[in-house]
């Protein structure tokens, strides 16, 4: 059976268009949900991606400490005093605590005066960068700089042993950069 619609007594014009609206708003209803889908799974895979992207960076340093002309392991019963300014290995309990971190070693490693520095250095300040955008991404309040008091007498311990300084500084540097990979492994809040 065929619906004729060329008869004149019968309305088909505005039978049609409310037959097409109704057929084609849906599509369009579904073709804007569609569009919001990527925007509900950007945040998740964007501090997925930001916690990859650090964590392959803290790797990336540590291989360049590793590959350091000054770098080599530190006797394990070595007793060194006065250089308890310098973070030895943490259990870090946030983001805060792992950016301060970063913030205390780029400041002692930067008033060292090392050589083949410069690219390292440049990676803490990157690596910083990324868990600022991951903890703003998560919602977590912004941390306030270390004071300067915080560093002690570094430079009264470099003049007196510099070698010393320099092997203690990457040593728990390193150590401290294995806990941060273990933190970001686990990071789901601030």
């Amino acid at each position: 059976m065929q619906l004729d619609f060329s008869s004149s007594s019968c309305p088909t014009r505005p039978l049609q268009k409310h037959l097409w609206k109704m057929r084609y708003s849906g599509l369009s209803l579904l073709g804007f949900l569609w569009m919001w889908i990527p925007t509900f799974h950007c945040r998740p895979i964007m501090v997925d991606q930001l916690r990859m992207d650090a964590k392959n960076l803290t790797r990336t340093i540590m291989a360049r400490l590793q590959e350091h002309p000054s770098q080599f392991l530190l006797p394990m019963n070595l007793k060194v005093s006065g250089l308890d300014f310098i973070p030895g290995e943490q259990s870090l309990e946030s983001l805060d605590s792992v950016d301060e971190t970063l913030e205390i070693f780029h400041a002692i490693l930067s008033s060292l005066h090392m050589d083949n520095m410069e690219q390292i250095l440049s990676d803490i300040e990157n690596l910083r960068r990324l868990l600022h955008a991951l903890s703003s991404l998560l919602g977590c309040n912004a941390r306030k700089s270390v004071h300067p008091d915080t560093l002690g007498n570094l430079t009264e311990e470099y003049a007196k042993s510099p070698f010393t300084t320099e092997k203690v500084a990457l040593d728990r540097f390193q150590k401290n950069l294995h806990s941060i990979v273990k933190h970001l492994e686990h990071t789901l809040s601030c």
